[in-house]
């Protein structure tokens, strides 16, 4: 059943009340300014050229075979979305979307709304064939993710009531894991009895929850001697069981097959720790692209918990190259964790 965008919005399923809430947001945005909503249309649809929101006023306009002193227009536009929590999109919903939009409106936009999608660095490629169904009709079809529409929404509103707004929802959205906050963390572990295996690329601890429970994260630094020496990237976590039994992976952050990670999770532990792996499962964090560096540690003492996060510190840093080198010589208390 159709409803109304509502502040009391008393949805159960949270895909619902994340649609309900990134509606709230526009509308919020619409109605202290139409002209802001079309700046943001137009950030988040670039291919949407004359996209005009609230009526246009034009002088001396030729309208058929006279011309008014003054005329007022507004364009016809219909924007739908479709949200997902991940890349769960499929070809048979989508072309029903694509179908029920009414053929005499001008401007037809259809979003698909997701944390992430599997290949983020080849949207065009993923959604190629539906973009090109779409475009038959004159619609365009455009992927974008919750940071996306997060970054657009910030870059519109400037007054102090709408940013605390975007503040609030971001919170919302990160608590079930819609903004991708681990792409930008750098999860320090202390690893002053493992570095051998570090070095190996890969770094292993039981997998019994509480101290050894991990964040996901794009970045590990092992720690030891009161200073990282190296910045890695986490291709995956992967737990294994008893035995080399079973493989599960917790996250894939690489492009390799679940399988083939696995397989190299399973290597590794049979190599290093397969007597401890009788009794315990173990965590697997299969590492690459190590860096060098020196991030040292500056307060007084090692490290007494096992692990410590930097949240966003690599945001304007793409791999653990030039993470390194953004870190080399600095201090951890220059970075807030």
């Amino acid at each position: 059943m159709s409803r109304e965008i509502s502040l009391f919005a008393d949805y159960q399923q949270r895909e619902n009340a994340v649609s309900n809430y990134c509606g709230l947001m526009m509308k919020l945005i619409y109605e202290e300014s139409p002209r802001k909503f079309e700046e943001l249309l137009t950030t988040l649809v670039p291919d949407a050229t004359g996209l005009i929101v609230g009526p246009s006023f034009h002088q001396q306009t030729k309208q058929g075979n006279g011309i008014p002193d003054l005329s007022i227009k507004q364009q016809s536009f219909t924007i739908l979305f479709e949200n997902k929590l991940f890349d769960w999109f499929h070809s048979g919903q989508i072309n029903r979307h694509v179908e029920g939009f009414d053929d005499s409106v001008k401007i037809k936009v259809l979003f698909l709304l997701s944390s992430e999608f599997k290949n983020p660095d080849s949207l065009e490629q993923q959604f190629q064939s539906q973009k090109e169904a779409a475009k038959l009709h004159g619609i365009i079809l455009q992927p974008i993710t919750y940071e996306y529409f997060v970054d657009a929404l910030e870059s519109v509103c400037k007054t102090e009531f709408l940013q605390r707004l975007i503040e609030e929802f971001k919170m919302y959205l990160d608590r079930y894991g819609l903004l991708p906050k681990w792409r930008y963390l750098l999860d320090v572990v202390n690893c002053g009895g493992t570095m051998t295996e570090v070095l190996d690329n890969v770094y292993m601890c039981p997998d019994k929850g509480g101290p050894y429970s991990h964040r996901r994260a794009k970045y590990f630094g092992p720690y030891a001697n009161k200073k990282v020496a190296k910045i890695y990237e986490i291709d995956a976590l992967v737990v294994v069981s008893s035995n080399l039994e079973e493989a599960k992976i917790k996250w894939n952050n690489s492009k390799d097959t679940d399988e083939a990670l696995c397989e190299r999770a399973k290597e590794k532990v049979k190599f290093y720790r397969l007597e401890e792996n009788e009794n315990t499962p173990l965590q697997v964090f299969l590492l690459s692209d190590g860096a060098t560096t020196n991030f040292e540690k500056d307060s007084d003492g090692g490290m007494q918990q096992s692990k410590k996060y930097f949240w966003d510190i690599a945001r304007n840093h793409p791999n653990s190259g030039a993470l390194a080198k953004e870190l080399d010589g600095k201090k951890w208390s220059n970075y807030k964790a």
